[in-house]
This record gives C-alpha cells, sequence and structure tokens, in this order.
C-alpha cells in the first residue's frame, strides 16, 4: 500500500505542474473520475431508464442555444491558445512548455484549462441524443470520444500546458467553431441553406479525420532524437487518436462510400428493369 501511495503522490502531485495545483478540477485525478464514471452510470443506467416508456423530448431551443454557446466558447477559446504563442514566439517543430508564471505562458496555461471546460461541456450531448431517443448517435464512438478527449485534455494541462502540447486543442476547438456553425446552420437555416449544408455533410466528417492526421504528424516529434520532451502522455495520446481516426474511417465509410456505391448500384439496377430495394 506504501508503494502505491507513493506511485499515486509522485504521478499526480509531484510530477504535475505547480502553477495548476490549486486550480478547480486539477487538484487531484479525482473530481475528473467521478465526473466521468457519472457520466457513464447517466446515459447507460439512469436516463435509458428513464425514458424507456416515455416520448422523446423536443430540445430543439435548448440545443440551438448550446450550438451558439459552443461556437462561441470554441473561437475564444482557439484565438485565446493561438495568441498566447502560436502567433508570438511559437513554432511548429519541437517545443517544449514554458513553466514559469510570465504573463503569456500563464494565459496560455488558462486557455489550456478552459479546454477542458469546454470538452465537460460536450458530454451534454449525449444526454440530448437519449432525451430525444436518438440512440443511434449515442454510439461507442461518440462516448469513447468524449471521455478520452476529456481525460487527454486534463491530462495536457495538468503536466504540460503549454508548447507543443497546446497545438492538439488549438486544431481541435477550430474544427469544432466549423462543426457547431454546421449544426447551427443545419437545423436553424432557411430551406436553401439546409439543403445547400446537405451536399456537404460528409465533409464535416472529413475535416476532421484531416484534423486527427495533422496532430499525430505533429505530435509525433517526440519520438524524434533531436527532441527533449518527455514522452509522458504521448502514448495514450496516440493510440486514442489513433483508434478513434480509425472509428470515424469507418463510420465515413459505412454512411457515405458504400451507401453511395449502393445507391449507384441500385439505379443501374433500376434502368434495366429490376426493382431497386431501399
Amino acid at each position: 500500500m506504501d508503494l502505491i501511495a507513493r506511485a499515486y503522490d509522485v504521478v499526480f502531485f509531484e510530477r504535475a505542474d505547480p502553477r495548476v495545483k490549486d486550480w478547480l478540477l486539477m487538484q487531484s485525478p479525482v473530481p475528473l473520475a467521478v465526473i466521468i464514471v457519472s457520466y457513464l452510470a447517466l446515459i447507460k443506467l439512469i436516463l435509458p431508464a428513464y425514458m424507456r416508456d416515455r416520448k422523446p423530448y423536443d430540445l430543439r431551443s435548448i440545443i440551438k442555444w448550446y450550438n451558439v454557446l459552443q461556437i462561441v466558447a470554441n473561437a475564444v477559446v482557439t484565438w485565446g491558445i493561438m495568441t498566447s504563442g502560436w502567433t508570438t514566439t511559437y513554432h511548429f517543430g519541437c517545443l517544449l512548455p514554458d513553466y514559469s508564471t510570465n504573463p503569456e505562458a500563464m494565459r496560455m496555461l488558462r486557455f489550456m484549462w478552459w479546454t477542458i471546460i469546454i470538452k465537460l461541456m460536450e458530454l451534454s450531448e449525449t444526454v440530448f441524443f437519449i432525451l430525444r431517443k436518438k440512440d443511434r448517435q449515442a454510439s461507442f464512438l461518440h462516448i469513447y470520444h468524449h471521455v478520452t478527449t476529456l481525460m487527454i485534455v486534463w491530462c495536457g494541462t495538468k503536466y504540460v500546458g503549454g508548447g507543443m502540447t497546446s497545438f492538439p486543442p488549438m486544431l481541435n476547438n477550430g474544427v469544432h467553431v466549423i462543426m457547431y456553425s454546421y449544426y447551427l446552420l443545419s437545423s436553424e437555416g432557411t430551406p436553401k441553406v439546409k439543403a445547400f449544408l446537405a451536399k456537404y455533410k460528409m465533409w464535416i466528417t472529413v475535416i476532421q479525420m484531416i484534423q486527427f492526421n495533422v496532430m499525430l504528424i505533429h505530435g509525433g516529434q517526440v519520438y524524434l532524437p533531436s527532441c527533449p520532451a518527455p514522452i509522458g502522455i504521448t502514448p495514450l495520446y496516440f493510440s486514442t487518436v489513433i483508434f478513434v481516426y480509425y472509428m470515424f474511417y469507418d463510420f465515413f465509410k459505412q454512411n457515405y462510400v458504400n451507401k453511395k456505391r449502393k445507391a449507384s448500384m441500385n439505379g443501374v439496377h433500376s434502368g434495366n428493369g429490376i426493382k431497386k430495394v431501399d
């Protein structure tokens, strides 16, 4: 037990960034663990049981303002991370975090922390799906992606709040501005806007997959002999990004490539007098 307690102290306190030791959710892993366990219990046990004999809720107004909030929050945090180093002294090579209390370094750290809050907000999306009885959207990919992203951003802020570690949340938050703007316009836009966006729905998934590739290429620098950055949580980060990328690719293939191929084949069959099966 003493060995376990010692390892716990080393991992979560001695090796952590002392600048965040008193920040909300950062003192220990316990608050995050409680949130994740509560989230999983809510979406897997409590809400499904509650909704079993109920009609789906109409949450259009709530979801509209949620999308607006996410657009604004992600835009602000993207801009904050970008202007706390990436538009001043940062470069896209191997870059260590600045652990000082200089204003710019602290500003970067604060926006990294706000990314955690954004990722916590995203957990509510699963609740929306279940309350609307859109259970298919509350998929394993959706849940795994939200939980692991939250964990990685938390680890990044607790241990390496700056440097090249700030690139993935900056990129991800920027992509989310596009994504939530699409969601808002596709649900609240005019019929002409909705019809236009429907043609490019697949590109939201494509943009996300491109994002993962850029993250892997950029993050891969930590394995170069010339890069003194500690490996730290990199194995968790890489395995998660690769796995999520694979699931996004599988989703893309099933929902766009295969459906398009099937539709094309059905069209040919219909042209030859064979009845199309829907």
